[in-house]
């Protein structure tokens, strides 16, 4: 399905916590904002993407429709409302929207026409893989450039995903600690990491049209909890296959031979300056028997012991200037991607 397109350039946030080069250097780009079952439930869903309130609903006809959330009659934001059929209809005088942004009915004046001008701001929006991702300034006739997770269209793999959860820390910082290799070792004692290894051996970064490729193999532990049928002993070898769609969004394809392959995407989408949504996933092709519950519980304890470290680095923003870090050998990907934030017009504005 063709993405809905923003009619205009946007305008800045009302409370924006961005200064305004890297806001508008980021509106540029598509960011996951929920998970398209998220949608089912009928109800307006309300979310925030760089300070930016918004409101997304699908349709009878099963379009997704994201808009600003906020009524212009009075500025009531819409998720007080609530839909009716294809419509949205504002709690606080009865106005309806349809599906186009448009006012289809003023309930205290319905002999007289609807101007013209009175709509919501659509913002461009679209579904794939599971997720409904937005963008709120893309290149006009620009076709979105959203990762290929081939996986998740694959029926030999099973998609399984936490809810969100919000960290207090900025999106890259999240990602660079997802394709951090060297703190496996340390931080992650309780589910996979091995003490006993780690030395982190040479690899290698390809960039590639858009982002990276890390191929990197790590003997991880495998407590009792991770242990599975397919899945035994008390270590196991992880070759673990990163792709990294620029800016803010990888893949990480661990296989275990034979065929088994467990794929986590990490895509961390900015709230606001500060405040960062994690779309945390899994997809695995497999023992399909062992309850997704499990699986997700194991991942959330992965997180869990993430969250501390990234929510308590300083600066809280990724240093895009290399001096200000040290970096050694094992931070050849970390350091690539700073660069290409750089490179992506994420400059001095982003680390300050």
């Amino acid at each position: 399905m063709r993405p809905a397109m923003a009619s205009s350039a946007p305008s800045l946030p009302r409370h924006l916590t961005f200064p305004e080069l890297e806001w508008r250097a980021l509106a540029k780009h598509w960011y996951p904002i929920a998970y398209s079952d998220e949608l089912n439930a009928g109800k307006p869903l309300a979310r925030t993407l760089l300070d930016e309130p918004l409101i997304a609903y699908r349709t009878t006809a099963r379009q997704v429709v994201v808009a600003r959330d906020l009524c212009i009659h009075r500025g009531v934001p819409l998720r007080h409302g609530w839909r009716e059929g294809d419509e949205l209809v504002c709690a606080y005088h009865g106005f309806r929207y349809g599906a186009d942004g448009r006012c289809t009915a003023i309930p205290a004046q319905p002999d007289l026409p609807v101007p013209k001008n009175l709509c919501l701001s659509t913002v461009a929006a679209l579904e794939r893989h599971g997720l409904v991702w937005v963008c709120l300034d893309p290149a006009p006739g620009s076709s979105p450039n959203l990762p290929d997770w081939p996986e998740l269209s694959d029926p030999a793999y099973r998609m399984m995903h936490l809810e969100p959860p919000e960290w207090a820390c900025t999106p890259a910082r999240q990602l660079e600690n997802f394709i951090d290799v060297a703190h496996f070792s340390w931080i992650h004692t309780g589910t996979f990491g091995n003490r006993s290894r780690p030395e982190v051996a040479p690899y290698e970064v390809v960039r590639t049209a858009t982002g990276f490729h890390v191929d990197y193999a790590y003997l991880a532990a495998n407590p009792e909890s991770a242990k599975t049928a397919s899945v035994t002993g008390d270590v196991i070898e992880r070759h673990m296959i990163y792709d990294l769609h620029l800016p803010l969004a990888c893949r990480l394809g661990i296989d275990y031979g034979d065929g088994r392959r467990h794929c986590v995407f990490d895509a961390p989408t900015p709230v606001s300056r500060r405040r960062t949504r994690i779309f945390h996933f899994v997809a695995r092709n497999f023992d399909p028997h062992i309850p997704a519950s499990e699986v997700l519980a194991f991942e959330a304890k992965v997180l869990a012991e993430d969250k501390p470290m990234v929510e308590s680095q300083r600066p809280e923003d990724l240093p895009l200037d290399l001096s200000e870090e040290f970096h050694i050998r094992c931070d050849r990907f970390s350091t690539a991607f700073r660069n290409a934030l750089r490179e992506l017009g994420l400059g001095p504005d982003f680390t300050k």
